[in-house]
């Protein structure tokens, strides 16, 4: 029997953003004083939220040290890995491009330095609140990590395991974790976020998948899920940020550009080492055919990663030199869209497709020009 697979965008969707739900504000160990773990949380968040994962994940370390059986530190250590990952893979840019897009959907090869760390502090995690749950089944603060941990098996499994079965049914005990939480306390406003992502992302499934998994338990509502995260981006504590990422690309399957980006702005400006943040918005303008505001978006990055500016320096240079050869076609200007694919082999990022590719171009534009000053000389 053939299996009906999710799609790809919806497999990103609900892996990116429905790994990291930072954990709702909670006792501090005994191993800082709380001064001291507040401030190690925000650095290391800082460091996450500006894509510096291998400095968070020394900061996420330095809390689980001092306290190994909260399964809070383990859920953070486990995503900093996670995210590291993905990172290396592309799969964080997966949105940001339109053309350039069809060379990076390759499948996610495991880094066993990064799986092993992810799979050992999740597993610790997920034991760690279900224990306190048999110790106190309304226990708020398991109930919200066991669903944290489940979230991030379940992004796993679908992004990394490519287990749409296993994703599914961990994206389901994560839903009911938080569900349970918010019937004990419904202003705990973070654990909005997963109910509604897994709401938006069952809801956003064809229609034949949704009537297939009806019958499983499996049902969503697209619209109700972005109100639920809307929610969390007004009024959440810790998972404020992780909302707005979702409601931009929620936003953005939606069709609603400018809604989304005006939240994506705003991250961008809480995060200015985070080069992806600004290329979304880039991205918004062109998938909204606002082409001019577009090229600029993706000209000022540029810029600001030929100047080394903090953190651009991770900029994919040559899918962003592609990117814009591509818009200037579409903007008839066959002579500035050669120069930048006449980039693309030398610089960051380059693979060889996307280096074929410009090359490609670079010969129609070539011929192009030809035949416009033969025509010209007919004339």
């Amino acid at each position: 029997m053939k299996i009906m697979r999710m799609p790809r965008t919806i497999h990103i969707l609900s892996g990116l953003v429905i790994a990291f739900c930072v954990q709702f504000a909670q006792p501090v160990s005994n191993a800082f004083s709380p001064e001291e773990e507040a401030r190690i949380v925000e650095q290391g968040l800082d460091h996450f939220y500006n894509h510096e994962f291998m400095d968070a994940i020394q900061y996420f370390e330095r809390l689980r040290d001092g306290d190994p059986e909260r399964a809070r530190w383990q859920n953070y250590v486990a995503m900093g890995y996670f995210y590291e990952q993905l990172n290396e893979a592309g799969s964080l840019e997966s949105d940001l491009f339109g053309a350039s897009n069809r060379f990076f959907k390759k499948k996610i090869t495991p880094d066993p330095a990064l799986s092993r760390p992810f799979l050992t502090a999740n597993q610790l995690a997920i034991e760690a609140c279900e224990t306190g749950l048999e110790e106190d089944h309304q226990d708020q603060e398991s109930l919200y990590s066991c669903g944290v941990a489940y979230a991030a098996r379940s992004a796993y499994q679908g992004l990394i395991e490519r287990s749409l079965i296993g994703a599914l049914a961990s994206a389901r005990k994560a839903n009911n974790f938080h569900t349970q939480l918010l019937d004990l306390d419904e202003r705990h406003y973070d654990a909005y976020l997963i109910p509604g992502l897994y709401d938006f992302v069952t809801g956003s499934l064809p229609r034949a998948a949704r009537f297939l998994f009806f019958f499983a338990g499996l049902n969503g509502d697209k619209q109700r899920g972005i109100r639920l995260i809307e929610v969390v981006s007004k009024w959440g504590v810790s998972s404020r940020h992780d909302a707005r990422i979702l409601l931009t690309v929620a936003y953005r399957r939606e069709k609603r550009y400018a809604d989304a980006r005006q939240v994506i702005g705003t991250l961008a400006e809480t995060f200015p080492r985070n080069y992806i943040f600004p290329l979304e918005v880039a991205s918004l303008h062109r998938a909204a055919d606002e082409i001019p505001e577009a090229i600029s978006g993706y000209e000022n990055v540029l810029r600001k990663a030929l100047q080394g500016a903090p953190g651009f320096d991770r900029a994919p240079v040559a899918r962003i030199h592609f990117e814009l050869g591509v818009l200037y076609q579409d903007e008839d200007d066959p002579e500035t869209a050669r120069r930048h694919f006449e980039q693309v082999a030398g610089s960051a990022g380059v693979t060889d497709e996307l280096a074929e590719e410009s090359r490609l171009n670079i010969t129609r534009i070539e011929q192009e020009l030809r035949q416009r000053q033969e025509q010209a000389g007919d004339l």
